[in-house]
């Protein structure tokens, strides 16, 4: 599909200074009436509000907004996404907090962020949040950094094109460390572009390899949804009961001769989440938890130096049940992220 990359603002994340003793600049906060929700259909009219990265009131939370989603990460005592809200219809998506990746090195699996304590998995209470923990074996922030997005694909038009402009917005880079023998130098970044006039965010990983030996990676998991589910059954398998229909999920990892990315998609997994014990669905197996990983990946060896860059997933949130609809908005997207294909 494409491929984007990402003035650097870099922060620390020690409580309240960063690791050069220095306190980082507060980013703007997002207020009340920005986060109204106005009826503007944004297929057929520009909306103004251009995408920004901010802070909560109370400083505990980094946001993603550009009008038409939010996006929102608990920082303390690691960064976990508690908020997910698309703007133009009010919809909520995310009913637990989950890792904000996995990654298995040398064939150990390790979570990357994410909260435990969690005890209803039916939906997310803010004030749970401060009584939440995290695990010592997973990755943890280290840092953070804010970029303009950058079309990762330099291209201009020669010819005719509907649109000749490249994307823009903003990027935030995650960067995780971990105390376990032999991946003190093993870096992971998670980065979350979100863009101006889509509802959209793309999510993708790498890790780094700034030590003297080489790992090998069996699989990455850059993204992990525990979603309101679609629909509730008492009894029905995963693959009879439908998937959240609010969210439309593209990655440029597909292929075969189908010519339908859903039928050559190979990184959409729709599961099963047996911590959601209140689900209506008898045996708990309601497609509720949605997973994003290439499925035959299994082994790739990063040497001293290296970079490994995960998948990039586009998670565009949907308005509507309409076929014509939703199609439209996944051609604009491509219009606005590929302005190539017009």
């Amino acid at each position: 599909m494409i491929k984007l990359c990402f003035a650097i603002l870099t922060f620390s994340f020690l409580p309240g200074r960063s690791l050069y003793g220095q306190q980082y600049p507060r980013l703007p906060v997002l207020t009340a009436q920005q986060q109204k929700i106005y009826p503007t259909d944004w297929l057929i009219r520009t909306v103004k509000e251009k995408a920004g990265i901010y802070s909560s009131a109370d400083l505990k939370e980094i946001i993603l907004f550009n009008g038409l989603i939010k996006r929102s990460f608990r920082l303390r005592p690691n960064v976990a996404c508690i908020d997910f809200t698309n703007l133009g219809n009010g919809q909520q998506l995310l009913r637990a907090v989950k890792p904000e990746a996995m990654v298995t090195i040398n064939g150990k699996e390790y979570n990357v962020g994410g909260l435990k304590g969690q005890k209803e998995n039916a939906y997310l209470q803010t004030d749970w949040l401060d009584d939440f923990s995290t695990d010592e074996n997973d990755f943890k922030l280290e840092r953070y950094e804010i970029k303009p997005l950058e079309a990762f694909v330099n291209w201009k038009a020669s010819g005719w094109a509907m649109n000749k402009n490249l994307p823009t917005g903003k990027m935030i880079s995650f960067t995780y460390g971990i105390a376990a023998p032999g991946l003190e130098r093993i870096g992971v970044t998670v980065n979350y572009e979100i863009y101006d006039g889509l509802p959209l965010i793309v999510k993708w990983i790498s890790i780094e390899n700034k030590s003297n030996t080489t790992i090998k990676i069996n699989r990455v998991v850059n993204e992990l949804l525990a979603l309101v589910e679609e629909e509730s059954a008492v009894v029905g398998t995963p693959g009879e009961m439908k998937k959240q229909h609010g969210i439309y999920v593209e990655t440029n990892y597909a292929f075969n001769n189908a010519m339908r990315y859903d039928i050559s998609d190979q990184t959409t997994h729709w599961k099963t989440d047996s911590l959601y014990t209140s689900q209506v669905n008898y045996n708990y197996q309601t497609p509720c938890l949605l997973e994003i990983y290439p499925e035959k990946l299994v082994s790739v060896e990063l040497s001293p130096g290296q970079v490994f860059r995960s998948v990039r997933t586009h998670e565009l949130l949907m308005d509507s049940y309409d076929r014509e609809r939703r199609g439209l908005a996944i051609r604009k997207m491509y219009r606005v992220v590929a302005p190539w294909t017009t």
